[in-house]
């Protein structure tokens, strides 16, 4: 897309910011009716900008160590060694002469330059001040450290660009505590006023395949950053039946419970603006370029999954085709959107939680979105309790059985990347989550400065509150289903280990139908599903049953 006639650039972040909040206030603001719950709505999903910005410009930021030592002499690395071979190997190094980041691939995969990450120097190379390559000493490090070991950093020590996202960190938090007040009062909101959007359903569709085409455009030109890679390689070994070494075990440990796969998946980071080149044997090589196009592949699968899901809860269960198609219109403009369009995990389990609300009349393919959802990111498994309660008068047999169902699923895709019992057992601990709370090696708001502990607190509160939805209140509406399963992603994100606060995706999507329903009392499992074969047998035999008895 560089290479365009006309010069096609990305917008920056910040500027995007401004830009799509202006344009949410102009399609959606109800300047006649200014004091109006969808107005406050809109307000609260502007305000979740400026705490991302910070968060996302804070990882940039270079640390304190890197700033200390600008005035060092330039590290350049031997040119034969190959900074992606695997551990053990004797390769820890990159190439010299300023070329670490420019060698030849096929296909043009991995062209150009690694985004800066956080802790990087910005200094020229040895080759363009023309200065021979001396060696400079760096800090000693333990030699095997896990991220179970790292201790979190205190407040004192913080660098400025922790310090910003700290502050990033915080605003999501509390701004994610208004959306959690909001959805749990909403089954009281009785009058839902309909507030259709200030633009016609033809602008609004062409509105909304634009901001596809351009978020599409960037996923496809983007590239994922250095970090990413070595996640990617750690995948090519478990696709290969490898043993997990300790830095694929990293890997996993620093995300956190989910599949072990889809966490070492390479993100595609669509802001950076810059495409990197990294130097590798050729069976390397190309398995990297297949892992980085298949990480696309499902990007961008999953935004015309989630676009297309919210659309139809909308037609379908709000009978509004046009508010569906403004709810889309929302998502792709958040900035959310934008800066993590490229994360699978942040994607995927907010597709699969939505279409299981779409498919509600059909338990079962609910019971499967979910229990992928589950098997996906592990959080999910909380709304449990929740949606039992609803089917439990009808479908909750059906819908355990296809939750159940999805994660045999999920279990029998660990043992393609298994190579024994033990690397199995180890991916399985890791999908469900298997340990005791983690007070060591987080990320997030828990590594800034925060107690650790007080986790456990905040994890009892939830606890108390997904298992409160199983008697409150007792009979449960669609709208009802649609904000506490909403409200219990965001109260996922207040004891998240790793970097809770901008999983967006995994409520905003559902938080926009709450801010966009209609009145749904009504609609309840008992008056919106079709009995069960078991319920269907038993009526056919009572029906006979009366027959005979009049005979």
């Amino acid at each position: 897309m560089n290479e365009f006639p006309f010069g096609y650039e990305r917008i920056q972040e910040t500027s995007w910011a401004y830009l799509s909040s202006l344009l949410m206030l102009a399609l959606f603001f109800k300047f006649n009716r200014f004091w109006t719950m969808r107005n406050l709505d809109l307000l609260l999903l502007i305000l979740l900008a400026p705490g991302l910005l910070m968060v996302y410009h804070g990882e940039r930021m270079p640390s304190g160590s890197a700033a200390a030592g600008a005035n060092l002499p330039v590290v350049v690395k031997p040119a034969e060694t190959n900074p992606l071979s695997p551990p053990g190997s004797g390769s820890e190094n990159g190439p010299a002469d300023g070329q670490a980041n420019q060698v030849s691939s096929p296909e043009g995969s991995f062209a150009g330059e690694l985004p800066a990450k956080t802790g990087d120097s910005q200094l020229p190379s040895d080759s363009q001040a023309g200065l021979p390559a001396p060696i400079t000493p760096t800090p000693a490090q333990p030699a095997n450290t896990r991220p179970a070991d790292v201790e979190p950093t205190p407040m004192t020590e913080l660098t400025a660009g922790q310090r910003l996202q700290r502050a990033g960190y915080i605003w999501l938090l509390a701004v994610g505590g208004i959306f959690l007040v909001r959805l749990l009062i909403d089954p009281l909101l009785v009058r839902k006023p309909m507030l259709e959007p200030n633009l016609t359903i033809g602008g609004l569709v062409f509105l909304g395949c634009s901001l596809m085409i351009f978020s599409f455009a960037n996923i496809i030109t983007a590239a994922p950053g250095s970090d990413d890679l070595e996640g990617a390689i750690g995948a090519v070994r478990m696709v290969k039946r490898e043993a997990i070494d300790s830095a694929v075990d990293q890997q996993l440990l620093e995300h956190g419970p989910g599949y072990p796969m889809l966490h070492v998946f390479p993100v595609i980071w669509t802001f950076s603006g810059q495409r990197s080149m990294m130097k590798a044997d050729t069976t390397e090589l190309a398995a990297l370029v297949q892992m980085e196009m298949a990480a696309k592949a499902v990007v961008i699968f999953s935004h015309i999954l989630m676009v297309v899901g919210i659309i139809a809860l909308g037609y379908y269960h709000f009978s509004n085709f046009r508010n569906g198609v403004g709810m889309a219109v929302i998502y792709l403009m958040l900035p959310h959107t934008s800066l993590y369009a490229g994360h699978v995990m942040h994607l995927l389990p907010g597709v699969l939680i939505l279409w299981a609300v779409v498919m509600f009349r059909q338990p079962m393919v609910a019971g499967v979105m979910l229990g992928l959802a589950t098997g996906v990111a592990y959080y999910p498994f909380f709304l449990l309790p929740l949606w039992v309660s609803f089917y439990w008068e009808r479908g909750a047999g059906r819908f355990v059985a296809g939750m159940l169902t999805a994660l045999a699923v999920c279990i029998a895709g660990l043992l393609p990347t298994s190579p024994d019992a033990a690397a199995f057992m180890a991916q399985l601990k890791t999908m469900f989550g298997f340990w005791l709370p983690r007070m060591q090696g987080l990320e997030g708001i828990w590594s800034l400065g925060w107690d650790p502990w007080f986790r456990i607190p905040v994890l009892v509160a939830f606890i108390t509150l997904c298992v409160s939805f199983v008697f409150w209140p007792m009979r449960k509406s669609l709208g009802t289903l649609i904000a506490y399963t909403s409200a219990v992603m965001v109260a996922v994100q207040f004891w998240h280990g790793y970097s809770g606060g901008v999983y967006l995706a995994w409520y905003v999507p559902l938080a926009l139908a709450i801010f966009f329903r209609p009145n749904l009392s009504d609609r309840l499992a008992t008056n919106e599903l079709n009995p069960g074969w078991a319920t269907r047998r038993r009526l056919r035999i009572d029906g006979a049953q009366n027959v005979l008895n009049a005979a």
